[in-house]
């Protein structure tokens, strides 16, 4: 029998397809198996990381804190969180979540606008996609670690909580061009100088995959930054700002400044300027929410000029500019003389009152002359004719090889970015002539700046050292290694102990009868040096430098103080002094130290029997007690934050401070606090005004005493924190009545 071909032929292209199929098939398999081998740790790394990318979110890191020398916190950083809402995360859930999360965002942050949050979860119907394009939402920045806690604690769905580090000033102003701040490129004081230790290690929060499926959360936290520690004490740079301030306001000048010194070791106690701003708003100058002209005219400028405005107010005048030092230089000229063996503490100069130096006419402050005069009474007072004889049997050569060796024309070395050296305003060894050797010889016609000056001036005192000076004394890590630690350096010897022992002691005399006497303070031995240099243009003679150089005690110096007003506006001569700033500073720091008086005098007690009370740590405890206990000690107080845990404390623990001084104390909320406001502070308010603030806080307001009075007891007491809606308790008790020609004091 035949067979049928078309069925073969059926079979044959059915056979022919199979095996098409298989061989399509085999490869298939073959490029999986390929892939799986040969290229599977990255593909699947890299489809891990399309899903770690969701997540992935840096930790910032706390950046390191600064401390002054007994640790009083100076700049902090702490964790703050944003609020962040994953809208797809948040549609995939049900109704009645979607609504718990955006009433509950609404509820506590008012500013959120619960038809702007809707939106982001509403599907477009053409798409059937939500509105958002971009899915990761931030709602609200800076918010605290409670109220994260207490938003975590109530499982809202897609929203998460974005870990960042906050930077703060707790003093606000205080040591503002000392601390700095990093801005963009800019980088200002030990902020900048040290930031590489501070800036700490970002971690990361990512997810893992756990085996062939599981998929979970995985942090790495951030590693904070080293602490630094300042050579910088707290309250005499409190001290200093505050004799800078008063100063400022008595006589507007383009800068005045204080620096406080050890002079045997270099290291800077204080250094205050005027044109201070809030280093947490360092971009607003503080005019603007003080003076509305000063407003108007700062929003009439242009970006350049706003700009230029502020680097002139951030720059540390004290490093970044100079200035003609004038007589607080003529001790060096002499020191020089001395150490050469040209003269000696006897041998005595001729002033007339004025000199001709070769065809130029230079007179002294005292136009009818000293008279014959030692070195000593050179220096006291201030002898222009005398000092010129001097630099003349130095010569030319010698006084500038000991400028150089004094340090001027060159940088200190000050741990502070920006420092100049003030080079190119010196006169070079070939361009001094017989002016120019008399000129420099009382501080004029070249240029130094403030820490050039105190630096050269240390060495005349501390036994004739050059020393580096600095601003920190300590970098230490998280686990409380030292890591950078700044000892105190001699640059070079400069003049003998010998030398430096006769200038320390002469010196007082300039105190005790000579240009210094309005800093006298009896029974305290000090040494000074009076400057008032001329500066730029000698044909308009209205620019001026007025300054004190002063040390303490004399005979054993652990303190020199360095004031300057920098050309003061409208100046008189005999008008404006440092004078009342230096002795006011001077004065602070021997209360302050409680410093013996070092000569026998019944003057000395308006310093020294003023009652001190020393200060506990009250880190960690309740502002309950905490406030009772400043008030049985006669201290006033403010509290900052919200709760009744003390987190730190201004001045710290420790620190001897006058009954009548303001602690600030600052407080954090517990687990207990949750709910809790801060009272108010009503005392000395009329019962209308004492109502109106607690009632509106939240409280209820229970009175004793006559409602025609004012509060003068409140509890519980300012600052601590209560319940909302419970009771304070106030006493009125009657206000005090004038009577003509008379005053009454409680």
């Amino acid at each position: 029998m035949k067979k049928s071909t078309t069925g073969i032929k059926a079979n044959s292209k059915f056979a022919f397809i199979l095996f098409v199929f298989m061989v399509v098939f085999v490869i298939f398999l073959g490029r999986i198996a390929y892939l799986k081998v040969v290229h599977g740790e990255e593909y699947e790394a890299a489809a891990k990381n399309q899903q770690i990318n969701r997540y992935d979110t840096v930790i910032a890191a706390n950046r390191g804190s600064i401390l002054d020398r007994n640790e009083q916190v100076l700049a902090i950083s702490t964790a703050v969180y944003n609020v962040v809402l994953d809208s797809l995360v948040l549609a995939e859930n049900k109704e009645s979540e979607q609504e718990k999360t955006l009433t509950t965002l609404c509820q506590y942050f008012p500013e959120l606008d619960y038809a702007t949050l809707k939106s982001y979860i509403t599907e477009n119907p053409a798409t059937g996609k939500i509105n958002l394009p971009n899915h990761w939402k931030y709602l609200v920045k800076d918010v605290d670690r409670n109220l994260k806690e207490e938003l975590e604690a109530l499982e809202l769905k897609g929203v998460y909580y974005e870990q960042i580090s906050k930077r703060s000033y707790p003093l606000n102003t205080l040591g503002s061009h000392l601390l700095g701040f990093i801005r963009g490129g800019t980088e200002w004081g030990i902020e900048g100088q040290y930031n590489d230790y501070m800036v700490g290690t970002p971690g990361r929060s990512f997810i893992l995959y756990d085996g062939a499926s599981g998929v979970s959360y995985q942090d790495y936290p951030a590693q904070d930054g080293d602490t630094v520690i300042t050579t910088i004490d707290y309250t005499i740079q409190q001290y200093a700002e505050e004799v800078v301030t008063d100063t400022a306001q008595q006589w507007p000048s383009e800068s005045v400044a204080a620096i406080v010194m050890d002079p045997n070791t270099g290291e800077v106690l204080a250094l205050a300027e005027s044109n201070s701003f809030d280093l947490n708003e360092p971009g607003t100058p503080a005019e603007i929410k003080t003076n509305p002209d000063f407003k108007t005219d700062w929003e009439a400028k242009s970006n350049e000029e706003q700009m230029e405005y502020l680097n002139n107010m951030w720059k540390t005048f004290s490093i970044n500019s100079t200035y003609e030092p004038g007589s607080i230089y003529k001790p060096l000229v002499v020191a020089a003389a001395l150490e050469e063996g040209l003269i000696t503490p006897e041998m005595t100069f001729y002033c007339s009152g004025s000199m001709d130096v070769s065809g130029t006419r230079i007179g002294c402050h005292l136009k009818s002359g000293h008279g014959n005069i030692n070195a000593e009474e050179i220096l006291a007072q201030s002898c222009n004719m005398g000092v010129i004889h001097i630099a003349q049997k130095l010569g030319a050569e010698k006084l500038y090889r000991y400028q150089m060796e004094f340090g001027f024309g060159q940088k200190t070395g000050i741990d502070l970015p920006g420092e100049v050296d003030a080079a190119n305003l010196i006169h070079s060894l070939s361009a001094i002539g017989p002016t120019e050797l008399a000129t420099i010889s009382f501080g004029q016609t070249f240029n130094c700046t403030t820490i050039q000056i105190i630096t050269a001036f240390s060495a005349l005192i501390n036994g004739g050292d050059i020393v580096t000076p600095h601003v920190v004394s300590q970098v230490i890590d998280q686990k409380g290694d030292v890591v950078f630690e700044n000892k105190p350096q001699v640059v070079r010897q400069v003049i003998s102990r010998k030398t430096s022992d006769y200038l320390r002691v002469a010196l007082k005399a300039t105190v005790e009868r000579g240009t210094g006497k309005k800093i006298k303070i009896p029974g305290y031995s000090i040494g000074c040096k009076t400057g008032t240099a001329e500066q730029g243009s000698r044909e308009r003679n209205d620019l001026w430098t007025l300054t004190h150089m002063a040390y303490f005690p004399a005979e054993n110096p652990k303190y020199i103080v360095l004031t300057v007003i920098h050309l003061p506006k409208e100046y008189k001569d005999g008008v404006q002094s440092t004078a009342p700033m230096t002795k006011a500073l001077i004065e602070k720091i021997i209360k302050y130290k409680n410093l013996e008086p070092t000569e026998a005098t019944e003057e000395v007690s308006a310093l020294t029997t003023k009652e001190t009370v020393e200060l506990p740590d009250y880190v960690g405890s309740s502002t309950y007690h905490v406030v009772t206990d400043l008030d049985t000690k006669a201290l006033n107080y403010k509290v900052v934050g919200t709760g009744n845990t003390i987190t730190n404390q201004v001045p710290k623990g420790g620190t001897k401070v006058e009954t009548g001084s303001e602690i600030i104390l600052y407080v954090e909320k517990s687990t207990e606090d949750s709910g809790t406001i801060s009272v108010p502070n009503v005392v000395g308010k009329t019962y209308n005004d004492a109502t109106t603030i607690l009632t509106d806080a939240g409280f209820e307001v229970v009175f004793e005493g006559d409602t025609d009075g004012v509060v003068s007891k409140q509890d519980p007491k300012y600052g601590v924190s209560v319940e909302e809606g419970g009771e304070v308790k106030i006493k009125l008790t009657p206000k005090e009545k004038e009577t003509a020609g008379s005053t009454q004091s409680g």
